[in-house]
């Protein structure tokens, strides 16, 4: 695969993620609004389920479906594919149907794990969703596997716009109903399952429209159930770092919280302002899960070694010239930007901890992606494994002294450990090192320079802005200027550093305008076939 059809790949696949990501940013503030504090912590109570769901239908299962159809394409063996996806459709139902009765006749059992009763309703709602995810995740997994990124992106973007939408009706609605807090938050969750229904039908239609006809009643050949279940299970165990941590969370603090002396309605509120945390990172993280899907199959094509090492050399860079400024601009702003979702400051030391962790979570969920798409799927799986156990220890030991900030310490080391571990065995697999470290050094100048400017107009904004009646909106100014100040204190650096040289920017600035010279060319030759053919025609007719 060329290079541009990966970047281009990655670049749909992000622009996606950003747009449902920032849905997913500015969905708690209605939320909050109608359901406070309480049911906002119910929800992101049984979110990381929901979150799980979500990754294995973008990431997990479509990542081992398209690495497998990816090397059949490659060889030309188009009745594999078909097998392929014979197989993991009947895989798929019976996923479907085994996920859809554990959650929803174990939802008691999980929401006293969980550790409040309140979060039955919601675990139920979320369980109808898991009949779904399974073929939405099979018909992404295809759509990726032929380098076509487009499509499902735009079935992401859809599933996130109808999801955040009825949640907000579904909210409000029940609000002004007088509905109990517990069934507040499951109108929440049942959001989910209208925009997983609304994807599925919009990739149903296209596969119906573009692909061959598939028997699905078809006996299967080859083994390929055997082999998706043996990719797909590591792969989808190592694509769900932050769902996982975040079940440990939720099965952990609230428990820890009460153990420690807080009793049951002080325990949820804090672990909903620890929970604040979650929609920033996932933000700021937005690209990671799209690199990894692209790469996988990118890399799975390619025989050639040294393409290979370049498209590994991308990918690092890529994630440490976005990953290291969204960290270090998220800590900066995380106080204000929690006053302007939340409409105060609690828990924002929390917050800042957790920001800090996005570069070493983004580096993990790419890391891994290297390694599945160079055949070595167990290994970031494994080192999850590890990591799970060193996050239950790490909350164990700070959540009961320092409370939700020590859960934060907990989940920025967790992360760091596998994001090191990940990084050094794609490194090693390497024959040659690939990254050299002034090279590093030179992909964290720019970011240290954005960092000090926007320190720098924070301090500024503090002592001169003028104080508004409404703290919310003074943050709201303040998050604009700081975000339009590092964007370009940041991209000045990356020019000064030779990072991105003026020659690179007038390249792109020249590549868009042939393009748009080419479509205006087959336009115009389009418009004159046309004239040309109704010319004929009407001579015909006279004739």
């Amino acid at each position: 695969m060329p290079k541009s059809v990966f970047i281009k790949g990655a670049l749909v696949l992000s622009a996606a993620a950003f747009f449902s990501k920032l849905l997913g940013l500015f969905y708690v503030i209605p939320l909050k609004h109608f359901a406070g504090d309480e049911g906002l912590a119910l929800y992101q109570a049984v979110f990381p389920i929901y979150n799980t769901l979500l990754i294995l239908s973008v990431s997990g299962i479509p990542i081992a479906i398209s690495k497998l159809i990816s090397e059949e394409k490659s060889k030309g063996n188009t009745s594999e594919v078909e097998q392929i996806i014979i197989s993991a459709m009947k895989m798929m139902s019976v996923v479907a149907l085994t996920g859809f009765f554990v959650f929803f006749l174990g939802a008691d059992q999980l929401a006293q794990w969980i550790g409040n009763g309140d979060t039955e309703p919601s675990i139920q709602g979320l369980a109808f969703a898991m009949l779904l995810v399974p073929f939405v995740a099979l018909l992404r997994g295809f759509f990726y596997g032929h380098q076509e990124m487009a499509l499902p992106a735009v079935s992401q973007v859809i599933e996130q716009l109808i999801r955040v939408s009825l949640m907000i009706g579904f909210v409000y609605w029940l609000v002004l109903e007088g509905s109990s807090i517990a069934k507040v938050a499951a109108g929440a969750a049942w959001g989910s399952f209208f925009g997983l229904a609304c994807a599925l039908a919009l990739l149903l239609v296209i596969y119906f429209r573009t692909s061959p006809k598939i028997s699905f009643l078809a006996p299967t050949q080859g083994g390929y159930a055997k082999k998706i279940l043996l990719f797909a299970l590591p792969v989808s165990f190592s694509t769900l770092m932050l769902p996982i941590m975040g079940m440990v969370d939720s099965l952990t603090i609230i428990n820890l919280l009460k153990a420690a002396g807080l009793g049951q309605l002080d325990s949820t509120v804090e672990f909903g302002l620890y929970s604040r945390g979650v929609p920033i990172v996932q933000f700021a993280a937005f690209y990671a899960t799209a690199l990894a899907v692209s790469v996988v199959p990118a890399l799975a094509s390619e025989p050639s070694q040294e393409k290979k090492r370049e498209k590994v050399y991308q990918t690092i860079k890529i994630t440490f010239l976005i990953g290291v400024p969204a960290s270090i601009g998220m800590m900066l702003i995380a106080e204000p930007l929690n006053i302007l979702f939340y409409g105060d400051d609690k828990g924002s030391e929390a917050l800042i901890v957790l920001a800090a962790s996005t570069f070493f979570l983004t580096l993990s969920v790419t890391a891994s992606g290297l390694l599945q798409g160079l055949g070595k799927p167990f290994v970031p799986a494994a080192f999850l494994g590890v990591s799970i156990i060193v996050k239950i220890g790490l909350n164990v030991w700070l959540v009961p002294s320092y409370g939700i900030v020590g859960a934060a310490y907990s989940t920025l080391f967790t992360y760091g450990c596998i994001a090191i571990l990940c990084l050094h065995a794609v490194l090693r697999n390497m024959a040659t090192p690939i990254v050299p470290g002034k090279q590093v050094g030179r992909w964290l100048l720019p970011s240290v320079g954005m960092g000090i400017a926007v320190a720098w107009a924070m301090s500024a904004y503090l002592h001169y802005a003028p104080i508004l009646s409404s703290q919310r909106l003074f943050s709201f100014y303040e998050v604009i200027l700081l975000v339009i100040i590092g964007l370009i204190s940041y991209g000045m650096g990356l020019v000064f550093c030779n990072i991105i040289t003026w020659q690179d920017l007038s390249m792109l600035w020249q590549d868009r305008l042939m393009r748009k010279q080419e479509n205006s060319r087959v336009s115009v030759q389009g418009e004159y076939d046309i004239a040309h053919i109704q010319k004929k025609k009407d001579g015909l007719e006279r004739e």
